[in-house]
């Protein structure tokens, strides 16, 4: 397998959270086309088991799709982090939590067609409330908590439970 040779780029929305490139490529049978690519880099997914063994999930709402969700913490990497580093900073400010033990799980393509974004998925072990979450102007966060893993798959599984694939349903199927 070839990969495609970029002929040409042309940025289309330069944004933090949504940095859009049009690319002209030529495939690997000779012909050219257009390609979209949105170019973030990188998302961390933080599973948070509390000091009593419980786990911190998040209600939020999303805007993209108008609802409010549920979720791990989460969070984009910032320029000059690591993907560890964004997910302490993330624990941090979405719920106040912090942990003294972070363990990546693993990393995964978010849209590999259209993206070298990657998920990163961490274990925070023995977190605790250290101070009161700084949400940003456009977070609507709720942190709560479950009892168990067991209780965790059975609230996941509900039909009426609404979560986003990659932060939470991912983490378990």
């Amino acid at each position: 397998m070839k990969p495609f040779k970029i002929l040409s780029r042309e940025t289309l929305i330069d944004s933090p959270f949504c940095p859009i490139e049009k690319q002209i490529v030529e495939l690997p049978n000779g012909k050219t086309t257009e390609w979209f690519v949105n170019l973030n880099k990188g998302a961390v997914i933080v599973i948070p088991i509390l000091e009593n063994g419980e786990i911190l999930l998040q209600k939020n709402y999303k805007h993209g799709c108008g609802q409010v969700i549920l979720e791990f913490c989460a969070g984009m990497i910032d320029e000059g982090e690591t993907p560890e580093q964004a997910a302490k900073r993330e624990l941090l400010e979405e719920t106040g939590y912090a942990s003294p033990q972070f363990i990546k799980l693993k990393s995964i393509f978010n849209d590999p067609s259209g993206s070298k974004m990657q998920y990163h998925y961490f274990l925070a072990k023995n977190a605790s409330k250290t101070q009161e979450p700084e949400l940003e102007d456009a977070e609507q966060i709720e942190p709560f908590t479950i009892k168990n893993l067991e209780t965790l798959k059975t609230f996941l599984t509900h039909p009426d439970t609404k979560t986003t694939s990659a932060t939470v349903g991912g983490a378990f199927y």
